[in-house]
């Protein structure tokens, strides 16, 4: 049987029953919802059986109302047989800070810099990982700026920061949030000089 990402989805369905929670096909892509616990399982027999051989990225989006939180998502290429597959695991139960997911750098062992950016913005976990910590923001940022609840802006804090971008050690109510709004100042504005008719990040109007 030729290998495509519909037979493969079939391919899936029938060997790990228990672990897909659902399958969706939009615009001719198709995407597996995994169980959290068995995504390793399924990754590696994509990779090892069915020559899924290329991740092309991890990423994640956040559902701040939605339980569980977060998608994880894994695009899967291969290359032999020219199709792409769409995994998806959902975590984040009510109250949880940071949800963990298996780490996939054991089968593809470029997913170690991916994982490190969903840690790094979104603040999922991954277990297994062999590096965990942040890529992009300093090491001692206590927030995630791409969750949906972190300001547009970032946090203003006292001077002598400029623009508030960076680490802190107490709570995010020091200071006040910026946020994107026709009030807000310039992001290379001083602190002391706003103008009320820019939006952030636009040319200075003279």
């Amino acid at each position: 049987m030729a290998i495509t990402a519909t037979s493969t989805v079939e391919l899936v369905k029938a060997k790990f029953p228990q672990a897909v929670i659902e399958t969706v096909e939009f615009r001719h892509e198709q995407t597996i919802f995994l169980q959290p616990e068995a995504l390793t399982s399924v990754c590696a027999y994509l990779k090892q059986s069915l020559q899924y051989n290329f991740l092309s990225t991890v990423t994640a989006v956040d559902w701040p109302e939605r339980e569980p939180r977060f998608d994880v998502v894994y695009q899967l290429l291969s290359l032999p047989n020219q199709c792409e597959l769409r995994l998806k695991v959902r975590v984040g139960k009510p109250g949880e800070e940071h949800p963990s997911v298996p780490s996939v750098c054991a089968i593809w062992p470029g997913a170690n810099w991916y994982e490190r950016e969903v840690y790094d913005l979104f603040g999922l976990t991954f277990s297994g990982h062999p590096d965990l910590r942040r890529i992009m923001m300093p090491p001692d940022w206590t927030t995630h700026p791409l969750r949906k609840d972190y300001p547009l802006t970032g946090f203003e804090l006292p001077e002598p920061h400029w623009g508030g971008q960076v680490p802190y050690d107490t709570d995010p109510g020091v200071g006040s949030q910026t946020l994107r709004s026709p009030e807000g100042r310039a992001m290379n504005d001083s602190r002391i000089d706003v103008n009320p008719g820019q939006e952030p990040g636009t040319p200075r109007k003279e």
